[in-house]
């Protein structure tokens, strides 16, 4: 089960992303809940998720480009750097009272563009460090360490934010400790370049990595898929803390602990999908974890009270990590080394495009009610669901029997 660690460089990344992973899970809490705090609507806090989407998407893509020219280990430390400054600057204005709904958007828009670089670069250089044969079980542990701390850094933040002397300050406070302490596995790491390739502009390098994809046909569907699956599913997440405040009646201890029952859903499955070493389960996995998703969102929609979401958020969490994880390991395996972080880039674009839908749905959520919004949702789920299936059955036809791709997908 964590035959990556030990591997010392995997594992000095390990645990700079766990400290780092608690920080942000306890700061997808205190955002949520200062936006609800300071605009009482669904659409401004989406409006905090939009910023946070801008920065990633318009910065994403030379994110990649960074990433596979670049020493990926310093754009991890320049992005723990901007990581920690927002979340100091935006505590320092909560204790003196002088927070506004402006400077949240402009801590998540800087956060947004620090995910740009680190996201890629994390994952491209565990690929640079881990054997291909143990890069599921790698991916598998990062995404435990996302799940785990996201069952913990929610629920602490939900318990602190109550606690008298403490509240939303200090949250943000100690969350830009642990992102700064987080920088201190990264520096124990060896400086690295990536493979040297003729230099081109960074536009010139966005373009063949899409142009990579798009010819690739495996990696194109688990490219689609997982923008597919952001976009139409995982808003659940966005409306968590309007849902738990308006349609459950409850505060923000609860949102914490509903918020960590999602996230523990997604640290057992992780330890579960750690143990599979056959690759060619990967494509299976996804397809059917794509479906309980789907499934989970459309239970959310008539779940009576905040007690009866707990289990329905622990599977649900289970599902959404399951197939991301199968997707992250897919498109490393499918992948040629030198396109890792542009490849990457591409999938964090679909994290970004998560957060830019989750305005005009959280508009539309004003309008219809939130529970009619999770059956939409879980409809155009089962769609992608669909497609993901009768796309990956024609790739595989075009690359059956041939080529390093139908040898990746069959594990």
């Amino acid at each position: 089960m964590f035959a990556s660690l030990a591997n010392r460089n995997y594992l000095l990344l390990w645990w700079s992303g766990l400290v780092a992973f608690l920080a942000v899970g306890m700061q997808i809490l205190a955002r949520g809940w200062l936006a609800i705090q300071l605009t009482d609507s669904n659409s401004s806090f989406a409006l905090v998720l939009l910023a946070f989407g801008i920065g990633m998407i318009t910065v994403t893509p030379f994110g990649g480009v960074a990433a596979d020219r670049f020493p990926r280990r310093a754009l991890i430390l320049g992005s723990h750097f901007s990581l920690t400054i927002s979340a100091l600057w935006l505590g320092i204005m909560v204790v003196l009272g002088l927070e506004q709904f402006w400077m949240l958007l402009l801590a998540s828009l800087i956060q947004g563009s620090s995910f740009a670089f680190m996201g890629p670069a994390r994952i491209a250089m565990t690929g640079e460090v881990v054997e291909r044969e143990l890069l599921s079980n790698a991916i598998s542990l990062t995404q435990l360490t996302v799940a785990s701390t996201q069952t913990v850094g929610p629920a602490l933040a939900g318990f602190l934010a109550d606690t008298p002397n403490f509240g939303l300050a200090g949250v943000y406070l100690l969350s830009a400790g642990l992102t700064a302490a987080g920088t201190i596995p990264v520096l124990l790491l060896p400086k690295s370049r990536p493979e040297r390739r003729e230099a081109h502009s960074p536009f010139e390098e966005i373009a063949e990595g899409v142009a990579y994809v798009a010819r690739s046909p495996y990696l194109r569907v688990v490219v689609i898929a997982t923008a597919l699956m952001l976009l139409v599913a995982m808003p659940y997440l966005a409306f968590l803390p309007k849902f738990t405040e308006s349609v459950f009646g409850v505060g923000a201890l609860w949102l914490g602990v509903l918020q960590g029952a999602n996230a523990l859903g997604g640290t057992v499955t992780a330890l579960q999908v750690a143990r599979m070493r056959d690759n060619a389960l990967l494509w299976r996995l996804r397809a059917f974890s794509l479906a309980v998703v789907a499934v989970g969102v459309a239970v959310l929609a008539i779940t009576p009270n905040h007690l009866v979401a707990l289990p329905v958020l622990f599977f649900l969490g289970g599902a959404a990590t399951t197939f991301q994880t199968a997707n992250m390991s897919m498109s490393l395996l499918l992948a040629e080394p030198v396109y890792h972080g542009r490849v990457q880039s591409l999938v964090m674009i679909a994290f970004s495009a998560q957060s830019l839908v989750a305005f005009p749905l959280g508009a539309l959520a004003d309008q219809i009610g939130l529970r009619e919004m999770h059956g939409y949702m879980a409809a155009a789920t089962v769609l992608v669901v669909v497609w993901s299936v009768i796309a990956g059955r024609s790739a595989r036809r075009q690359t059956k029997g041939t080529g390093v791709q139908a040898q990746a997908a069959s594990g």
